[in-house]
């Protein structure tokens, strides 16, 4: 899978309706991890984390009858059915925390949708638990309640830890020093003194010409549209000021205004799960 296919399951979720298997489609564009989480005048940290908890309340309901009582860390709904979940598919706590703190894959995401429409917490009714639901429509509870960052793309989509620190992506010895070398998969980190480890993305498509570059890249700093994850763009490639860290090329930062950072290159690092695996 490439990284802008990956990108897409992000941008376009399609999600089988947990009651009769439609495929019912809407798309995230909240950018934060950890609570932390904008969307223009939608959503606030504090509405996500509280959703979370009357979500996770509601399936522990629908699950055992005891909104107090956790289900996990592993469960399944063989005992109480849950719409037309099957009884022996399983579900992970973690993994839904995950899909609200920013850091979810999108199987993880899926998951959290599908349970959410299937205890009420998307709808016009109460849920199982008696509370009014968050959103009318699935695409509203996408919008305000489902994010992801940069490391949460890149993690998830190399088969790591999207809670990484980006400068795990920067090993030195997995840098790229000449513009030949650079490949589709390829991740760039921009780096500075000011702003150390500010973003990273990947590349999709990379296509030299001499000492410049048309280069296609899949990233997640900010909120929106696909207009805002994948973007062309042309750049001379040069030696970075950090000679341990490669080639790329310079960039103004996004995080402290008037100060130019460097978008340095890596390899991934080596790993037997395929590209895109959740």
């Amino acid at each position: 899978m490439t990284p802008k296919q990956y990108l897409d399951r992000y941008t376009y979720l399609a999600i089988p309706s947990p009651f009769d298997g439609t495929r019912l489609n809407c798309g995230l564009t909240g950018y934060g991890s950890g609570w932390n989480y904008r969307n223009g005048k939608s959503g606030a940290g504090a509405a996500i984390q509280h959703e979370y908890a009357v979500f996770r309340d509601a399936l522990r309901k629908a699950h055992h009858g005891n909104a107090h009582t956790p289900c996990g860390p592993m469960f399944y709904f063989s005992d109480t059915p849950l719409a037309q979940i099957p009884r022996t598919e399983d579900f992970y706590a973690d993994s839904l925390v995950r899909a609200f703190v920013g850091k979810g894959s999108p199987d993880e995401i899926t998951d959290a949708l599908r349970l959410a429409l299937a205890v009420g917490r998307i709808g016009t009714e109460r849920d199982v638990n008696g509370k009014l639901p968050a959103r009318m429509t699935l695409q509203q509870y996408a919008r305000d309640f489902m994010t992801l960052d940069c490391n949460c793309l890149v993690g998830n989509f190399y088969g790591a830890n999207p809670d990484a620190h980006i400068s795990v992506y920067a090993a030195p010895a997995r840098r790229r020093t000449s513009i030949g070398d650079v490949r589709p998969g390829d991740a760039i980190v921009t780096h500075c003194p000011k702003a150390p480890y500010e973003h990273v993305g990947l590349i999709e498509e990379w296509k030299p010409s001499g000492s410049s570059v048309r280069v296609k890249i899949c990233e997640w700093g900010w909120y929106g549209g696909e207009e805002m994850h994948y973007r062309e763009s042309t750049h001379a490639v040069t030696q970075g000021p950090i000679s341990s860290l490669g080639i790329g090329w310079a960039t103004p930062s996004n995080a402290v205004k008037g100060v130019t950072t460097f978008r340095y290159i890596f390899a991934p690092q080596t790993s037997n799960v395929p590209w895109g695996w959740s």
